[in-house]
C-alpha cells in the first residue's frame, strides 16, 4: 500500500469535516504529508495538469479553476476560463490535496483507458482523453515502456530547444545558456543515446565563441560547467575545454573564505545571510571543478579541495546549508543534499581511498528520499533545487537501499505524471516560480539517472578520463565517520517523526504522550536531525538522567545527540533559545564533557557540541574546565572555535577568571576569518561588558580587532573590510565610550577600507558621539569631520558618491549644509494635474500579481501627455501625495504619509506639475519619490528615470540623477510628468505618488573650520 493511500484510509476512519476557506486542519480530511499542500487561506499557483494541456490556478478555499487550455492539446476548447474542477474520475477533491488527486489520475488513466472526466461546479461532466502509455513497471524506470517513451518525448523536446536560432553570437539569449540549457544538455548526454550530441556540441561551441562574454553568474556557470565536462567524458572533444578552463579559472578567481561562492559577481558581501555565500548555486561549482580535474582542465588544487572538505563536513550533521554557517534541521534541504551528494559520487572517482565519499554520497542520497514530504520546497530557488537534484541522486541508492529507493520513486508518480506536458517536456508540480520547462529537464533525469550514463548519476571512467585524487578524510578523526552510517532499527519514517519531533522552523513541539524511553530509543536514529529533536525533547521534559548516559554511550552520535539536548540545538543559530538552566547542568554532565574534550580519539563534532554544552553550565564549573577548552580555541574548524569561545565566554564570568580568558578571547577575535563565528564572538564580547565591569579591557579586544584583522588584497578584501566594520561597530555597542579610540583604531585602516564599510562604521560612531560628554564628543567630532570627512571627499573626487555621508559629516560643524528642495512652489505647495485610467485588453493584469509596473496603451488623445506643450486643463488638480488607499509599511517600520488628493478609479496614473528655476547651479541633484510600485519620470519632455519594481515603505527614496538628466533642467519652467501604477492589498488598489527635486553644492561639503 503506498504511503499516501494509507493516509487517505487513516483520515477516512476519522471522520474529520471538511469545510472551505478555513485552517488546513478544519478543511483537510486526510493528514498532512506534503509541505506544499495548498493553504486554504491563499491563492497560488497550480499550473499544468499534465499532459492534458489543461492549465489551472488554486483560489482561497483550495477552489480549482481552470486558467486556459493550450491550443492542440487533449484539453482544447473544453473548458471555459474559471471553470471551477470538483473532482476528477470520480474522486472529488474537496478536503484532498489537488496536486496529489490530479496527478494520481493522470497515472491511473495514461495506464487504462486515458479517460480524465473532471467534475466541473455546476456543468456537466468533461472527458479528456490523453495517449495511453501503460502503467510504470515495477522496476521503473528500467525495463519499463512508459518511462521509454517518456524519455523518448523529453528527449525530443530538449533536442529542439537547443538549436540555436539566432544570427550572431552576440544576440544570442542569456537565458538560454543558464541552468535550462545546461540541464537539457544533461538530460539529453544522459539517454545515452548519440544522436544528440551534436546538438550539445552546438550548445557549447556557441559559448566558447565569445568565453570572456560568459560571465560570473555561479548559477549558470556550475550547471554548464558539469553538463560541459560530462559531454567531454562521453565524446573526448577538445574543443570544449576552453569553456570549462573558463568556469575553472572563474571559480578560482571568484571563491571566497576560501570555500565557496555567492550568487555572482566578484564582491562579497558578509552580511548577506550568513557569509554572503550560496551554496544552491556553489555546489555545482564544486563538482564542476572535480570534474574538470578529471578532464584533464588546469583546476587550482587550492580551490577544489577547499570547496570540497566545505561541502563534505555537512555530511551526517545536518542538512547542507545555505550560505557559510552550521549544518540546518529542516526535513528538506532544497536539494542541497542532493546536490552536495553528486559531488560526492565524482569524488569517489579519484584514485585512491574514497570510502568516506561513498559513504557521505549515501548519506546525502537518503536524506533527500527521506525528505520526499517536503518536495519541492526551500529557500534560495523556491524548491526547483529539491526538484533537480532529487531526480538526479535518488537513483544511487537502487542497489543500496532498494526498498527505501522503490518506496520513494513510487510514492512520487503522481508528482511526475504530473509535471510532463504535452510537449514530451516536464515542468516542476508544485513549483511556484520554476514550474518551467527548463528547470523540468531537471526532473527528467529521474527516469535516465539509473542508467548510469553520467558521472554524476555514477558512469564508469572514460577513457577520456585522467587520474586525480582526494583527502583520503577530509575532515575530523575517524570517529567522526560514525555520523555517515545509513543503518538504522527505526520502525517509523523519518518525515513521521519529526512531525511529533519538530524541526529547526517549527513550533515548539507537544511532546505529551512520548516516555523518556521513546525518546532515548529515537535518540539512536540514524538521521542527525531526528537524534537532534528528540534529545532536546528530553531535555524540556527534564530527563536529564537519560541525557547523562547517553553522554557515556559508545557511540559518537548518541553523545552529540545529548549535547544537542541540553544546548536545546538550533542548528543553523547554533545555542537554543531555551537550553539547559546552568543549575540542572550536574557535575556529571560536566566531568563527561571534560573527558570529550580531552579523548584524542573523540569526534571532533562530538567535541562541538560538548564546548557547546559546556557553556551552558554554571560560570563556576566551566572555568575548572579552561585549561580543557584553550586546546580547541585554534581549530581549523570555525564550528569549534566558535563553540570555545562559547565556553571562554561564560568562564569569563566567574570570579577572578575574566583577566585571564579576556587576551584569549581577543586574540581569538583578532583571528577570527568566517563570518558567522566572528558574529558570535563580537556578540558574546559586547554583552560581556556590563557583566565583567571591564569596560576598557573589552573596547581594547574590538580596539585590536580594528587594528590587526588582516584585509586581502583584491575581491576578497571584503572580508577583512567587514570584519573591521563589525569590531568596531560591536565595540561601540560594548561601550559608547570607547568611540574614540574605535575611531582611531579604524581611521588607520581607512584606505584599505570600501567605502560601504566607512559609511556603517561612520553612522555607528556618529550614534554614539551623542551619548557622550561634551570634550570626548568634541574629540570624535574631530575625528569625523577631520579624517573621516577628508577620505570620503578624495573618494567623491575620485568618482565614488559617499554623498550622504559628506553631508552628515559636515553638518557636525555645519548643520545649514546639506541637500535642499529646489524649485518653486515648494513640493509641498505644487499642484498637479492628474488623470487615472484602467488597463484595456491584453494589459490587464490579475490582481493576485505583485510586480505590475508595465506599459499599456494609452486612452485616445494621450500619446503626447508628457510633453510640455501638452494641454492637461481638463485633468484632476490638486496636491501631492495623489493616492489611494493607505500605504503601510511592512511589519509597521514607517508610518503611512497622508494622501492630499485622490487618485482615481484606474489602476495607472499620468500627473505632471510644474516649477520654476532661478538657475541651475548645483553640482548634484537627487529626486525624492513617493510611490508604492514602478514609475517612468520624464523631465521637459524627457525621460529621466525608470523603476519597474515596488516599495514595501513609504518613504521618499533618493534617486540621484546622472549628468544627462540634469541637462534637462533650466532656468525658468520646468516640466515634471510620472507615469505609474497602483498595486492590490488584500484586494484593494493601494497607490501613492509624489516627486520633489532636491539639490546639492559641493562648496558645501568642502567647507573648512
Amino acid at each position: 500500500m503506498k504511503i499516501s493511500e494509507l493516509i487517505t484510509g487513516l483520515a477516512l476512519l476519522t471522520g474529520l469535516a471538511a469545510n472551505p476557506v478555513v485552517a488546513a486542519a478544519d478543511y483537510y480530511t486526510e493528514p498532512p504529508l506534503y509541505h506544499s499542500r495548498p493553504d486554504p487561506k491563499k491563492e497560488r499557483h497550480f499550473g499544468d495538469v499534465g499532459v492534458t494541456g489543461l492549465k489551472a490556478r488554486i483560489y482561497p478555499g483550495v477552489v480549482l479553476k481552470v486558467e486556459e487550455t493550450v491550443p492542440g492539446t487533449p484539453a482544447d476548447g473544453k473548458f471555459a476560463k474559471g471553470d471551477v474542477i470538483t473532482g476528477v474520475n470520480g474522486v472529488a477533491l474537496q478536503g484532498r490535496n489537488p496536486f496529489v488527486v490530479l496527478g494520481e489520475a493522470l497515472t491511473a488513466a495514461e495506464a487504462k483507458d486515458g479517460k480524465l472526466v473532471f467534475e466541473l461546479e455546476g456543468k456537466k461532466p468533461v472527458t479528456v482523453v490523453i495517449p495511453v502509455l501503460g502503467a510504470y513497471r515495477a522496476t521503473w524506470p528500467l525495463d519499463c515502456p512508459k518511462s521509454q517513451a517518456i524519455i523518448k518525448g523529453a528527449a525530443e523536446y530538449y533536442r529542439q530547444t537547443l538549436e540555436y536560432a539566432g544570427e550572431s553570437h552576440s544576440d544570442r539569449d542569456r537565458e538560454r545558456h543558464g541552468i535550462g540549457g545546461a540541464l537539457a544538455c544533461l538530460f539529453l548526454l544522459s539517454t545515452g543515446d548519440d544522436q544528440y550530441l551534436p546538438r550539445v556540441k552546438s550548445y557549447f561551441d556557441e559559448l566558447g565563441r565569445n568565453i570572456k562574454g560568459i560571465g560570473d553568474n555561479t548559477w549558470a556557470n556550475g550547471y554548464n560547467g558539469i553538463a560541459c565536462a560530462e559531454y567531454y567524458l562521453r565524446t573526448g572533444d577538445k574543443s570544449v575545454l576552453p569553456v570549462l578552463q573558463y568556469y575553472c579559472d572563474d571559480a578560482r578567481d571568484r571563491q571566497f573564505y576560501g570555500i565557496g561562492w555567492g550568487h555572482w559577481g566578484r564582491q562579497i558581501n558578509p552580511g548577506y545571510v550568513s557569509g554572503g555565500l550560496m551554496n544552491p548555486a556553489g555546489a555545482q561549482v564544486a563538482t564542476t571543478l572535480l570534474l574538470a580535474k578529471e578532464c584533464g582542465v588546469n583546476v587550482d588544487d587550492r580551490t577544489m579541495l577547499g570547496a570540497l572538505q566545505y561541502f563534505y563536513r555537512f555530511a551526517g550533521r545536518g542538512s547542507v546549508a545555505y550560505g557559510d554557517h552550521r549544518g540546518e534541521g529542516g526535513l528538506g534541504s532544497n536539494g542541497k543534499d542532493g546536490m552536495v551528494a553528486a559531488l560526492m559520487q565524482v569524488a569517489t572517482g579519484a584514485q585512491g581511498e574514497t570510502r568516506v565519499y561513498r559513504q557521505a554520497r549515501n548519506y546525502f542520497a537518503l536524506s533527500m528520499l527521506d525528505s520526499f514530504p517536503a518536495l519541492v520546497t526551500g529557500h534560495g530557488d523556491e524548491g526547483r533545487g529539491d526538484a533537480i537534484w532529487r531526480s538526479i541522486t535518488s537513483a544511487y541508492l537502487r542497489d543500496i537501499k532498494p526498498e527505501a529507493y522503490r518506496a520513494t520513486m513510487d510514492e512520487l508518480k503522481w508528482w511526475y505524471d504530473l509535471s510532463r506536458r504535452p510537449s514530451g517536456a516536464l515542468g516542476v508540480a508544485t513549483a511556484q516560480r520554476f514550474d518551467d520547462e527548463g528547470s523540468g529537464a531537471g526532473l527528467a533525469i529521474a527516469y535516465t539517472a539509473p542508467l548510469r550514463t553520467l558521472r554524476i548519476t555514477g558512469a564508469a571512467r572514460s577513457k577520456f578520463a585522467k587520474e586525480f585524487t582526494v583527502p583520503a578524510n577530509p575532515w575530523g578523526r575517524p570517529a567522526d565517520l560514525a555520523f555517515l552510517s545509513t543503518e538504522s532499527d527505526a520502525k517509523e519514517p523519518v518525515y513521521q517523526l519529526a512531525r511529533k519531533l519538530g524541526d529547526a522552523y517549527s513550533a515548539e513541539p507537544n511532546y505529551a504522550g512520548m516516555s523518556a524511553a521513546e525518546l532515548a530509543r529515537i535518540a539512536r536514529h540514524r538521521n542527525y536531525m531526528i537524534r537532534a529533536q528528540a534529545a532536546k525533547a528530553l531535555m524540556h521534559t527534564g530527563a536529564f538522567g537519560v541525557l547523562e548516559k547517553m553522554m557515556a554511550d559508545p557511540d559518537p552520535r548518541v553523545r552529540r545527540a545529548a549535547c544537542d539536548g541540553l544546548t536545546d540545538y538550533r542548528y543553523w543559530f547554533a545555542v537554543g533559545k531555551k537550553p539547559i538552566r546552568p543549575e540542572d547542568v550536574s557535575p556529571k554532565m560536566v566531568q563527561a564533557l571534560r573527558g570529550m574534550l580531552v579523548d584524542p580519539n573523540e569526534a571532533i563534532y562530538v567535541v562541538d557540541g560538548a564546548l557547546m554544552a559546556l557553556s551552558c553550565a554554571t560560570p563556576a564549573a566551566v572555568a575548572e574546565c579552561v585549561p580543557d577548552i584553550l586546546p580547541w580555541t585554534t581549530h581549523e574548524e570555525w564550528w569549534v572555535r566558535q563553540s570555545a569561545f562559547r565556553a571562554l565566554a561564560t568562564a569569563a564570568q566567574a570570579e577572578g577568571v575574566a583577566a585571564k580568558v579576556l587576551p584569549v578571547l581577543a586574540e581569538m577575535l583578532r583571528r577570527e576569518q568566517r563570518p558567522t563565528a566572528r558574529e558570535t564572538m563580537n556578540g558574546l564580547l559586547a554583552r560581556l561588558a556590563p557583566t565583567l565591569k571591564m569596560n576598557r579591557e573589552i573596547v581594547a579586544a574590538f580596539q585590536r580587532a580594528v587594528a590587526e584583522t588582516e584585509i586581502q588584497p583584491g575581491p576578497r578584501a571584503g572580508e577583512g573590510g567587514y570584519y573591521v566594520q563589525e569590531a568596531a561597530v560591536a565595540g561601540l555597542k560594548s561601550d559608547s565610550g570607547g568611540a574614540l579610540r574605535i575611531a582611531e583604531a579604524v581611521q588607520v585602516r581607512l584606505p584599505k577600507l570600501e567605502t560601504r564599510y566607512i559609511i556603517n562604521v561612520v553612522d555607528a560612531l556618529v550614534a554614539a558621539r551623542e551619548t557622550l560628554a561634551a570634550e570626548a564628543r568634541e574629540q570624535v567630532t574631530e575625528q569625523l569631520y577631520g579624517s573621516y570627512r577628508r577620505e570620503l571627499i578624495q573618494r567623491m573626487n575620485a568618482g565614488e558618491t559617499p554623498l550622504d555621508t559628506i553631508v552628515t559629516l559636515t553638518q557636525l560643524k555645519h548643520p545649514e549644509a546639506g541637500w535642499r528642495e529646489v524649485g518653486r512652489p515648494a513640493g509641498a505647495e505644487r499642484v498637479w494635474r492628474f488623470t487615472s485610467f484602467e488597463p484595456q485588453g491584453a494589459d490587464v493584469m490579475h490582481p493576485r500579481e505583485g510586480k505590475r509596473f508595465r506599459d499599456v496603451t494609452l486612452p485616445a488623445g494621450l500619446a503626447s501627455w508628457y510633453l510640455p506643450e501638452f494641454d492637461a486643463g481638463q485633468w484632476n488638480s490638486g496636491k501631492a501625495p495623489i493616492g489611494k488607499g493607505v500605504f503601510t509599511a511592512r511589519r509597521g517600520k514607517k508610518s503611512a504619509i497622508e494622501n492630499q488628493s485622490t487618485w482615481g478609479d484606474g489602476e495607472f496614473l499620468l500627473a505632471r506639475t510644474t516649477f520654476e528655476l532661478d538657475a541651475v547651479d548645483c553640482d548634484y541633484y537627487r529626486l525624492g519619490v513617493l510611490a508604492k510600485q514602478g514609475f517612468h519620470i520624464y523631465l521637459n519632455g524627457q525621460k529621466i528615470h525608470t523603476y519597474i519594481w515596488w516599495n514595501d515603505n513609504p518613504e521618499y527614496r533618493k534617486i540621484g540623477l546622472g549628468a544627462d538628466a540634469v541637462k534637462q533642467l533650466k532656468t525658468g519652467t520646468n516640466v515634471l510628468a510620472v507615469y505609474a501604477n497602483a498595486g492590490y492589498v488584500d484586494g484593494e488598489q493601494v497607490g501613492q505618488l509624489d516627486v520633489r527635486l532636491e539639490g546639492l553644492k559641493k562648496a558645501e561639503l568642502l567647507k573648512e573650520e
